[in-house]
């Protein structure tokens, strides 16, 4: 059975696809770059964001998918 995504779904696919790239192509290395160099302190804030991010993304992609589901079903 295959799956198509909503309207809902793609424009949240697209948001999220544009998030991960800025965090992991211009923040994460800005904020590692700047501890290396000495000026600030160490990227607690870019570890989490860069480890947390994805597993949101996961679940908030997971719960329309189940919403959906639910108003169909009905």
């Amino acid at each position: 059975m295959e799956m198509t995504m909503s309207k809902r779904e793609k424009r949240w696919r697209r948001f999220y696809l544009i998030l991960l790239i800025f965090i992991y192509a211009v923040f994460v290395p800005v904020s590692v770059l700047e501890w290396l160099i000495g000026d600030e302190r160490f990227p607690l804030t870019a570890i989490v964001v860069s480890f947390g991010l994805p597993m949101l993304r996961k679940n908030h992609i997971k719960s329309i998918r189940e919403k959906e589901n639910h108003f169909t079903q009905s």
